[in-house]
């Protein structure tokens, strides 16, 4: 996707009848008609099914093995510790290695740590310290594996379907939000914890499976490397010598830390506000709640999939948090359930439009050779979001849920105003609709190995050399300025 940047100008209108033409409509699935992202699409299903499942698999197992709620939360802290700690070398992983070997091995090793506690809770062999350590690997593999998860996606399809394809891939993890819970609890009764885990042992290796029939060729990036610790700071100071991208990082952390807490009070608004404080009632409007969630952020994701078109991406950003913002406070004060579920589904859309779009922009700036370290920046702030539960939970103890939710919801508008308000970077920013490329970096790499193009042809077909060569013109462009900055200075 060619970008151009111009805070001066303002950005295109949007209008409600271009967003919603039916025309757009026809386009929602067309990633998939590329073979190489229709299977890692596929791989992606089944990996974040068994992820989902073993989340609540993973609860369960903790609670009935002490008795403690404790338990939940050290469960928990070990899969977000690598998120922080693991998650720079994990970039850098994913731009020296071939991401596609990165993705068989990370899911080869969930595959085999799954297993490992399904035959322990089978033998009757299952302690607590198994899981805590088992956590603790898994959560390191995903820490590796999704930045390079991440930057293969704008490698498997052309530049003008980048937006349409992270857009897929996020509705489909929601997917995976509203099915595999429900399956892994209404499994456990009749089949029991152990042969649960091994069904999301098999679904992990049916992602291993998926991703054999990716090419091995266009996924190792080019570019010069330098010891692992130079490249691992290089990605850090890449953010922030790129003002746009500074700016597109900080927008990022902000949906995690105001989402999250919602997710992890919706047990609180189960039983202490829409229901009569019965256990069971609590249980089946949790139930609904969580599944309204994740409607909301699929069908976010199947509106930003068909957004390529619309250059203003700092006005879609916007709308998409400013809409969270809106629906968030109107769930806080939600006078009965079924406005409650309406609330959060419509939360849900702005957030997924919001966090497609946003995402979209970092990948379409990034170089090839940098794109993993910038991802794993972003994995780092996955592993922050306990942090936002904190104020929450102490705002709910104090105040009420319904309150402490507000004053969230009101916070996160604030905050959205003023980056929006005193950024014209943000507030103009434009990715006009990249031109039609013939190829996706990966269909030219397996043409270029064949000996059927030239690298030189493989750049001009994939948009690759216009890319680059707006990239060379920006960079040049932040220079000229900082130069010009010194030299004015007294």
């Amino acid at each position: 996707m060619s970008s151009t940047r111009q805070p001066e100008e303002a950005p295109e209108k949007i209008t409600a009848s271009a967003a919603l033409n039916p025309s757009r409509w026809g386009t929602t699935f067309t990633s998939l008609k590329e073979a190489e992202y229709a299977w890692f699409f596929a791989g992606n299903i089944a990996f974040f099914m068994g992820m989902q499942m073993q989340f609540v698999l993973r609860g369960f197992l903790a609670y009935d093995l002490t008795g403690r709620a404790t338990s939940l939360a050290i469960v928990s802290v070990a899969i977000a510790i690598p998120m922080v700690l693991v998650a720079p070398f994990g970039g850098v992983i994913a731009d020296r290695m071939n991401k596609r070997n990165v993705l068989i091995i990370t899911q080869a090793g969930s595959s085999l740590a799954s297993l490992l506690i399904a035959i322990l809770i089978l033998a009757g062999q299952i302690e607590f310290w198994h899981l805590v350590a088992v956590s603790l690997f898994t959560g390191s593999l995903f820490s590796v594996n999704m930045p390079a998860r991440q930057a293969l996606v704008p490698n498997l399809v052309p530049q003008h379907k980048l937006m349409n394809a992270i857009s897929l891939q996020m509705g489909g993890m929601n997917l995976t939000r509203i099915i595999a819970p429900a399956m892994g609890g209404l499994l456990i009764a009749p089949f029991g914890v152990g042969w649960v885990y091994m069904l999301t042992t098999a679904l992990f290796t049916l992602a291993v499976l998926s991703e054999f029939k990716l090419p091995p060729h266009g996924m190792v990036p080019g570019g010069k490397y330098g010891t692992f610790r130079e490249d691992m700071g290089g990605g850090f100071r890449y953010i922030l010598e790129d003002p746009t991208l500074r700016l597109l990082m900080l927008a990022a952390l902000i949906m995690p830390l105001f989402a999250f807490p919602v997710q992890q009070l919706l047990p609180v608004f189960a039983s202490d506000v829409f229901s009569d404080g019965s256990q069971e009632q609590g249980g089946l409007i949790l139930g609904v709640l969580a599944a309204a969630s994740g409607v909301g952020g699929l069908a976010g994701a199947l509106v930003s999939a068909n957004m390529d078109a619309q250059p203003a991406k700092g006005k879609l950003m916007f709308i998409g948090g400013a809409a969270m913002g809106i629906f968030l406070l109107a769930f806080a004060w939600a006078p009965v359930l079924i406005f409650g579920i309406i609330f959060l589904v419509a939360m849900g859309v702005g957030q997924m439009l919001f966090q497609v779009t946003n995402n979209t922009a970092i990948q379409a700036e990034l170089p090839p050779e940098i794109r993993g370290r910038v991802m794993s920046v972003l994995m780092m702030s996955f592993g922050l979001m306990p942090l936002g539960v904190l104020p929450v939970s102490l705002a709910t103890d104090a105040f009420g849920p319904r309150t402490a939710i507000a004053l969230s919801a009101t916070v996160l508008l604030i905050t959205m105003s003023l980056m929006w308000g005193l950024s014209a970077r943000l507030r103009n920013l434009r990715l006009n609709a990249a031109r039609q490329a013939e190829l996706s970096p990966v269909q030219a790499a397996v043409l270029v190995a064949e000996g059927k193009l030239t690298q030189e042809e493989a750049d001009r077909l994939t948009g690759e050399a216009e890319r680059r060569a707006e990239r060379e013109r920006e960079r040049a462009a932040r220079v000229g300025k900082t130069g010009a900055g010194k030299s004015a200075a007294p």
